[in-house]
């Protein structure tokens, strides 16, 4: 959107950070801590935000030696070009973040142990790169958690806007300068200014269907991450003039089973070595094999003639077994076999291989068990895609099953060139003034993606582009004048920090637990009347609707009916039930301490 004097700005920041996932609390993060009021708004509600970091595992990489570690990411990029400027700033800081887990979350980073050989273990100076992690466990939310605690201790200079997704970037006509940006916020669109930078750090296009088969060249691909990186970024770049890169690399976990649904089931089924074991097999379109079922997943890069690439998604593949593998899985005892349990329920069964391929369209499902078993019991070696034999066992009597599966995808990593400062570049590769980017939306991983580098990366860029776009700027005449409208509720941050954001009257109290489901806190406030509990309020929760949503409603007329905190947790939701007692025991403390010191 070009600048003139039609807009009048609602609101001016010093700074406006697009996308509120692990990158944009990161440039937040250092913006405010360079003195600069910010503004981060998310297309996300308040409770969905986070991006792909919410589901990321935590680890980020680290290295000791420079040289090896570039030698070794150089490797990984043949035979793409990269920005060597951009690549050497990158490995520099990787080789920094232990002091940087020190130093910016006092926390001392520990080895993860995953991949002591790096992911690609066939090239040079692999080993080099090692995993850690600031947190316990993975996969559990800790990590987003800990990248969001900052933002919210710095809720002094950080306002925040959920459901509030950008529209456009406001562009100087004359020199191209980032003026700031349209903002759809409650339904009104509104124009807010920034001084001194955006920063774009709104993720990828994974659940863009359009731009997954323009850039990427596949059919449907299941996301196994956020449903809100839709590919915004894309059009914001592409508006202002910038240069985009890296628009079809993404990575993957294989496959996940195909209910239709937005966000399917079972990311990981690839690694799990208890189901690719025995007379079972991956099917295309046709019903052929075209997946070594057996091959350690490199997020989603597998062997071809020398080389690893992303498999070429199928439109519609399958599990095929027979009853002695469904009876094997049906009995399985390892880790993952309450998930295979359940993966069971989804089969589609049939007493012929015949019949199995008629009812999910695949018609050389014969051959290719015809070609299983003779790979097995006459060749006995996989010669088409090296599935190691004793894996593979032949298929026997009927009945047949197929289970329905999906290829998936994490994330995309194309967007806007960025240089080495994080600067958006246009078509003749210079700076776009004021304009910034983060994490996965265009970072600088052209092919090979590795693992632990999207979490090194949107800590690195997080901090060097919030940190850019807080320096002071000249002077914008385009962004002085404020209409009062800057001083409407609606533009008030929605992200509050403790009880004392919430009012509360003598005989109130104000409760807070942050052990619910959601990173959002339950808040509750209480109404004492001699020592009575005469109302219980709850103020904020974002706990699942179909459980911890239902449960607080049962919970709070429990309370009153009871006249305590200490009731029966409701089944199926101990979590919440559990956080939402401890926020009214405080907020019933709360309320008494007050009393007391009144009398």
């Amino acid at each position: 959107m070009i600048y003139d004097s039609s807009i009048k700005w609602d609101a001016v920041y010093d700074v406006i950070v697009v996308g509120f996932g692990g990158a944009g609390a990161g440039a937040a993060r250092f913006a405010a801590d360079n003195h600069a009021h910010v503004l981060l708004i998310d297309s996300a509600p308040e409770g969905q935000e986070g991006g792909n970091t919410r589901y990321a595992g935590g680890a980020f990489a680290w290295s000791d030696n420079f040289n090896d570690l570039r030698t070794y990411y150089q490797q990984t990029y043949y035979p793409f070009k990269y920005d060597p400027k951009a690549l050497d700033t990158f490995v520099s800081n990787v080789l920094k973040m232990k002091e940087y887990s020190q130093r910016y979350f006092g926390i001392t980073a520990q080895y993860t142990g995953r991949r002591p050989q790096g992911e690609y273990p066939e090239y040079e100076h692999a080993d080099t790169m090692r995993s850690q992690t600031m947190t316990a466990g993975m996969y559990n939310g800790s990590f987003w958690k800990l990248l969001r605690q900052k933002v919210y201790e710095r809720l002094g200079q950080i306002d925040v806007w959920f459901s509030s997704p950008a529209q456009h970037l406001i562009q100087d006509p004359e020199n191209k300068t980032i003026l700031g940006v349209q903002i759809k916020r409650q339904g009104i669109n509104r124009f807010v200014a920034a001084r001194n930078g955006v920063v774009l750090s709104c993720g990828g296009f994974e659940n863009n269907q359009d731009m997954v088969q323009t850039f990427l060249g596949q059919g449907s691909l299941a996301p196994i991450g956020t449903l809100y990186n839709q590919g915004k970024g894309i059009d914001l770049a592409v508006e202002v003039g910038a240069r985009l890169w890296h628009m079809s690399n993404y990575d993957s976990h294989g496959f996940s089973l195909n209910e239709g649904k937005a966000r399917e089931k079972f990311a990981y089924m690839i690694n799990w070595k208890s189901l690719f074991n025995g007379s079972i097999f991956v099917a295309g379109d046709d019903g052929t094999r075209y997946y070594r079922e057996d091959e350690e997943d490199r997020h989603g890069y597998k062997y071809n003639h020398g080389n690893w690439i992303m498999q070429p998604n199928q439109n519609h593949p399958h599990i095929i077994m027979d009853q002695e593998q469904f009876d094997q899985l049906s009995h399985d005892d390892s880790a993952q076999a309450a998930q295979i349990k359940e993966l069971l329920t989804y089969v589609i069964k049939a007493e012929t291989i015949a019949d199995l391929a008629e009812q999910i369209a695949a018609p050389k499902l014969a051959e290719a068990v015809a070609d299983f078993n003779y790979l097995v019991t006459e060749k006995k070696q996989d010669m088409f895609l090296n599935r190691q034999i004793e894996t593979m066992r032949a298929f026997k009597t009927g009945p047949y099953y197929a289970i329905p599966i999906r290829h998936n995808i994490l994330h995309t990593h194309g967007g806007a060139r960025r240089n080495e400062h994080c600067e958006v570049l246009d078509l003749d590769n210079m700076p776009i003034p004021h304009l910034y980017e983060a994490g996965e939306l265009g970072d600088i991983f052209a092919t090979k993606y590795i693992g632990a580098n999207s979490i090194a990366d949107l800590l690195i860029s997080g901090k060097i582009a919030g940190e850019n776009a807080a320096r002071p700027k000249r002077k914008i005449a385009a962004v002085d004048v404020v209409t009062s409208a800057s001083k409407v509720p609606d533009l008030k941050s929605d992200a509050h920090a403790s009880k004392t954001d919430y009012e509360a009257a003598s005989n109130q109290g104000i409760g807070v637990s942050e052990n619910g489901i959601n990173d959002v806190p339950i808040v509750v406030r209480v109404t004492l009347d001699k020592q009575k509990i005469t109302k219980i309020e709850t103020l904020q929760e974002k706990e699942t609707p179909s459980l911890g949503g239902k449960a607080i409603p049962v919970l709070t007329k429990e309370m009153l009916d009871q006249q305590t905190s200490d009731v029966d947790v409701v089944s199926g939701a101990s979590t919440t039930s559990a956080a939402f007692k401890e926020a009214v025991q405080k907020a019933v403390a709360d309320a008494e301490k007050k009393n007391s010191h009144e009398n």
